[in-house]
């Protein structure tokens, strides 16, 4: 499967925010995040890494 999961990095800790993500789009300061079955979720931040062979995707910003 080629899912990701977006983990919300805030200094030396990690959160996962999604998983199973399928499609981020960059809308301005905003990033929506596609789920698998179609749910999304926006948060307000900026993709700092991706780490592919893992499926993680890093964001700094700020998470709900």
């Amino acid at each position: 499967m080629c899912e990701s999961k977006v983990v919300l990095v805030k200094g030396n800790e990690k959160t996962i925010i999604m998983e199973d993500v399928t499609k981020i789009e960059v809308i301005d300061e905003y990033l929506r995040l596609f789920g698998l079955l179609g749910e999304y979720k926006e948060i307000k931040g900026r993709v700092i890494g991706m780490n592919l062979v893992d499926h993680e995707i890093l964001v700094e910003g700020e998470s709900d």
